[in-house]
């Protein structure tokens, strides 16, 4: 089996210096693909830049926290308690989704608008995905399986990355989230062999992140470049957007790539394994 490589950038539409950060990744770099958020502030700016970069491929960026939802808030009021926007940490989220506070309907309407904002731009989407990977819970993978039967999209991120050695906290993060990965239904749905990015994500060693890749197989890694803004309302994650775009962007790391005969690719070469 030929090794192969999907570099997919979380947060597109995000803002206007993440989107230009993505499109410097997948110009002058290895990125190949880009989530876009629905409910982004620079949506439309995103919109624009992959039209003008087809080659990019374009997932959904299924998102229940931080932003502003894309149904009016008071139609989803258990998604934004608040009455204005979704819960700020997926921590909230999750207690109240094990509380069972979480009303089915409202995610099926919020995500349905979300894709269908996506989907009525034209652009060719290639997979579906989640911010802060809110799609693995369940009940919300469910409800995203029929999205994707409705707009005949079939390829989806399953973040269970290998556990190993990170910040104490960032690994309790990735037992609870591959705890998650194993309940859900999977049935039905393309999905890579494997996924890297999660432990060292907004801060990822793109070099390292190379070399330790499966020698065979299709891998999806997850990355945030962008350029470096610190006046971003974003800044408080600590992410190191700047940082991954120069590592994205760097030419040694094609051709690490290249010699060890990695094959850089999209969602949609899922369908041809």
């Amino acid at each position: 089996m030929t090794a192969r490589l999907i570099v997919n950038a979380d947060d597109f539409g995000l803002s206007e210096s993440v989107n230009r950060g993505i499109i410097r990744a997948h110009r002058e770099g290895i990125v190949t693909s880009a989530s876009l958020m629905a409910c982004g502030a620079a949506f439309d700016h995103a919109v624009e830049l992959a039209r003008q970069n087809p080659h990019l491929g374009i997932g959904v960026h299924l998102t229940l926290t931080q932003e502003a939802p894309v149904c009016e808030a008071d139609t989803v009021p258990t998604l934004a308690p608040d009455g204005q926007r979704f819960p700020r940490e997926i921590f909230d989220l999750v207690r109240r989704y094990r509380a069972g506070q979480l009303d089915a309907n409202e995610i099926s309407s919020e995500l349905g608008e979300q894709v269908q904002r996506v989907v009525d731009t034209g652009l060719r989407i290639t997979h579906f995905d989640g911010h802060q990977h809110v799609h693995v819970l369940p009940d919300v993978l469910a409800i995203v399986r029929e999205l994707g039967v409705r707009h005949g999209i079939d390829a989806v991120r399953c973040p269970a990355e290998p556990m190993r050695l990170g910040s104490p906290f960032r690994m309790v993060q990735l037992w609870a989230l591959r705890r998650f990965c194993e309940l859900s239904d999977w049935s039905g749905w393309q999905r890579p062999d494997s996924f890297v990015g999660f432990l060292s994500g907004g801060k990822l060693d793109v070099g390292a992140a190379l070399r330790s890749l499966p020698a065979a197989g299709t891998t999806e890694l997850m990355c945030h470049p962008g350029e470096a803004d610190p006046e971003s309302e974003y800044a408080r994650w600590g992410y190191a957007w700047q940082r991954e775009l120069d590592g994205l962007t760097n030419p040694a790391h094609r051709e690490l790539l290249a010699s060890r005969g990695i094959e850089l690719v999209d969602f949609t070469a899922l369908k041809r394994r």
